[in-house]
């Protein structure tokens, strides 16, 4: 193995060990929001797996739906996505734990995947995944890259290094012929970028994402530009074409990669330095192979006076093109660096950081030889020590290209930060107006809070799977038979524009639409939800029928009975059941005899459903339970957050029934047997 191998192994090497990175720092797009969430035990089997991230992404192979008892599949077709929604479609679930395994791709090329479980049953414990998150085609990628990088850079250095300094010295030389030296590399350089793309096309999904239709779009320039430089060996004429190739390859790995990613800004400015960025590098590259490869191939058919006339030309000029290109790189990597850091310590936090140091390395190690060739070399034309000298550089810059290749496949720095620093779920949403009237409804599996402020000033909230505002919705309010839009006010908040004096509002979506009736007169209530929590915890015994769903489509009822402070049992509507007495549990299914189950902590019943903190409590009518008048009450609590409508006995403020609503959570209570002889026993 020569020194010159053996460097460019070190530099790849070295720049996996950069590439060595937390897993965050791989992830482009970013997860939102998923339902069910992480961890989440559901009453009923859910319909579908449904992920939000914050960009479009394209499904991956691998991504699955196992139940944890023998990892055995239960998804439903193929994993579709819609935009930045991918959605898993479920057979149907019986109770049991289960593991989602996601992978998909982001809009810039980048795989992202991950692993969340969740569990369906009332009462069952929390699950933990049984899938691992799996690994990713690092290897494949990054030489599919690298072939790429290194074919645009030749092709496109060999094809501008022409009329720059090449077809000049040979104008000097009065030399007609020698441009067809460089066709072949061009041609070589052409093949291999479209090498690259054709491995990574069909990966990232062509036409697909950004990325794909980007390299898409490449590989056939590449190949058109392979075609035309063969040709231009025999036809100089089609060595135009050649040249007009080269030019549309080079923004390709712009437009496909970081520089217009989310969040850069100004994007014209870091498309623009992106592309000078290469360029130059190219023209550097393209000049060293010109003067490696291509000088003793064209000097054969020159006289020796042409030959010297012609290297006295071109050498020089290739020298003044490696000093331009070297300060157009530092120039414009400071630009890409500013753009793609947020912070110095990122240069030795994150991979990407890492590799850019690397490569910053390696490219000092190619200056520092091009110096030497330019000091010491190239004013007493020593043609072979400067060609020894070119191919050490050559070395050189071939393992900077492999730092490229994995810095391209890394998420920038300012992005690992955000990734770090920021939850990956939207931000949680504000509490009403202090002054408002709150009421609540369902679209679909969202929550929507309507706050009624006087003189008809309202908003809505809408909550999304984690319990926070959804934001970016196409929101309108309808009532009177006018339409009025709305106006962002906060996460998930929608305000309405103008004022609304109306019985009834319509609160419009692309969900679904969500009437509310707006109460005429309303009291302040906050003394009475206390009243009705002590009452309810000053309960000995009750019977709760309840109603709990997550979407339109997905219910489970449930009848408990509860004996204070520590006993209850309960039967749902699937034919689950279960006895809790102290911290002993037993439990059933629908079919078989009831099993000791693991120790529970023990209970303080009844509880209430609510906080001992709420808002915007306030009397907004009245509403018969079980032939009984109740007052009716509503209030926000924040910290789940929740809205409820309570209806509660005006003389014992006991509760009769209580509406919930939050994020995939909508219950409906009714409250009887209050206070009468009830008798729980362990199973026979």
């Amino acid at each position: 193995m020569t020194r010159w191998t053996r460097t460019l192994a070190a530099a790849a090497a070295l720049s996996a060990a950069a590439a060595a990175a937390p897993p965050a720092a791989w992830a482009h797009a970013r997860l939102v929001s998923a339902s069910p969430s992480d961890g989440a035990v559901l009453p009923t089997a859910p319909r579908q797996v449904t992920i939000r991230f914050d960009e479009p992404v394209r499904a991956l192979s691998g991504t699955t739906v196992v139940a944890n008892s023998g990892k055995r599949p239960v998804v439903a077709g193929k994993p579709r996505t819609h935009g930045r929604v991918l959605a898993i479609s479920l057979r149907k679930l019986g109770d049991g734990d289960y593991t989602v395994r996601w992978r998909v791709l982001s809009d810039d090329g980048h795989t992202v995947q991950g692993v969340f479980p969740f569990a369906v049953g009332a009462g069952r414990a929390p699950p933990s995944a049984a899938l691992t998150p799996g690994g990713t085609n690092l290897t494949r990628e990054v030489i599919s890259r690298w072939f790429f990088f290194a074919g645009l850079l030749v092709a496109v250095g060999v094809a501008l290094f022409l009329p720059l300094a090449w077809k000049p010295a040979l104008r000097a030389a009065g030399a007609e012929e020698g441009e067809a030296a460089l066709w072949p590399l061009a041609f070589a350089g052409f093949f291999l970028a479209f090498l690259g793309a054709s491995a990574l096309i069909p990966h990232h999904g062509a036409g697909t994402t950004r990325f794909g239709l980007t390299y898409e779009i490449g590989g056939i320039v590449a190949i058109v530009g392979a075609t035309l430089s063969a040709i231009a060996l025999v036809d100089r004429r089609l060595g135009r074409g050649a040249f007009v190739c080269a030019l549309a390859l080079l923004p390709v790995p712009s437009i496909a990669g970081h520089a217009l990613d989310r969040g850069q800004w100004p994007r014209p400015l870091n498309v623009a330095a992106d592309i000078l960025h290469v360029g130059a590098a190219a023209v550097w590259i393209g000049g060293l192979l010109a003067l490696a490869i291509g000088l003793p191939r064209a000097t054969r058919r020159l006289t020796a006076e042409q030959r010297t006339e012609f290297s006295a030309a071109l050498v020089p000029r290739l020298s003044a093109i490696a000093l331009g290109s070297v300060l157009v790189i530092a120039a414009t990597g400071l630009i890409r660096a500013l753009s793609e850091l947020s912070a110095v310590s990122q240069l030795w936090s994150s991979g990407y950081g890492r590799a850019l140091l690397i490569k910053t390395g390696l490219l000092g190690i190619a200056v520092s030889l091009g110096w030497l060739n330019r000091s010491r070399l190239v004013s007493r034309l020593r043609l072979s020590a400067l060609r020894r000298n070119v191919a050490a550089e050559l070395v050189v810059l071939a393992g900077l290209v492999i730092a490229v290749a994995f810095l391209t496949d890394l998420a920038p720095g300012r992005q690992f930060a955000r990734t770090v620093a920021r939850p990956q779920a939207p931000r949680p949403i504000a509490a009403p107006p202090p002054d408002a009237t709150v009421l609540a409804g369902e679209s679909g599996d969202r929550a929507v809070g309507l706050a009624v402020s006087p003189r008809g000033k309202l908003q809505a909230t809408v909550l999304g799977g984690e319990g926070n505002g959804v934001d970016g919705l196409s929101v309108a309010f309808r009532a009177g038979g006018r339409t009025f839009d709305a106006t962002g006010c906060g996460p998930g908040c929608y305000r309405a524009r103008g004022r609304i004096q109306a019985r009834r509002v319509t609160v419009v979506l692309d969900s679904g639409p969500v009437a509310f009736g707006i109460p005429v007169r309303t009291e302040q209530a906050s003394a009475a939800v206390a009243a009705a929590r002590r009452a309810f915890a000053g309960l000995r015994s009750l019977v709760i029928h309840e109603r709990l769903a997550s979407s339109p489509r997905d219910k489970v009822v449930t009848t408990w009975r509860i004996v204070a402070p520590d006993r209850l049992t309960y039967v749902t509507s699937a034919g689950t059941q279960a006895i809790v007495i102290g911290t002993k549990r037993w439990d059933a299914d629908a079919k078989g005899p009831f099993v000791r189950s693991a120790q529970v902590p023990p209970l303080q019943l009844p509880p209430a459903e609510w906080g001992p903190r709420w808002l915007n409590a306030k009397a907004i009518g009245w509403r018969r339970v079980g032939g009984r008048r109740a007052r009716l009450v509503s209030f926000f609590d924040p910290h789940l957050p929740a809205w409820f409508e309570l209806a509660f006995d005006p003389r014992t403020h006991r509760p009769l029934a209580l509406d919930m609503t939050a994020a995939e959570h909508f219950m409906n209570q009714r409250y009887t047997n209050l206070n009468e002889r009830m008798r729980i026993a362990p199973p026979r």
